[in-house]
């Protein structure tokens, strides 16, 4: 599915959200908020509307990154979503206890799918990062460069 979705380095987390919504037909919104540091570092809430993902605004950009693509992982691998308790009702009004009790419950890396689910995350970003130190600028005008990358270059993208 990365493949068809035709992000190509270096990849931008934000790029491949809205390249996987179009893909859906699904709208995905990220949120930046400040999540207490012993509760989850981010959340997928499938809502009516939208997938949003809700990650740790107090962190670096690499490890939001990292969250959102944890999050993402929980999308590509078809889990049940969870839409959102009090806490998660402020920020998202109008979601149900089931939804924020569903959120909860994948607050730890125990489980069959969050343990996917960060599989998912770490591999893209893995990948991502050796895409984005092998692959010249597109817009190189060096034709040394275009010819190298032409003979040697990953044409396999995803894999």
């Amino acid at each position: 599915m990365l493949r068809s979705l035709d992000v190509q380095p270096p990849l931008s987390v934000p790029d491949l959200c809205t390249a996987l919504a179009r893909h859906r037909g699904r709208h995905i919104e990220l949120r930046a908020f400040p999540l207490r540091a012993d509760g989850p570092l981010g959340a997928w809430l499938e809502t009516p509307q939208a997938d949003v993902i809700v990650f740790q605004r107090e962190t670096t950009a690499h490890h939001q990154d990292h969250i959102v693509l944890h999050e993402l992982g929980h999308i590509l691998a078809d889990h049940p979503g969870p839409p959102g308790g009090d806490v998660w009702e402020a920020l998202l009004p109008g979601l149900g206890a089931d939804a924020i009790r569903r959120v909860l419950l994948r607050c730890s890396y125990g489980t069959e799918e969050e343990k996917e689910a960060e599989l998912v995350a770490t591999i893209v970003g893995e990948w991502a990062a050796i895409l984005d130190h092998v692959t010249p600028a597109a817009q190189s005008d060096d034709l040394s460069v275009r010819r190298v990358q032409s003979a040697l270059g990953d044409h396999a993208g995803w894999l």
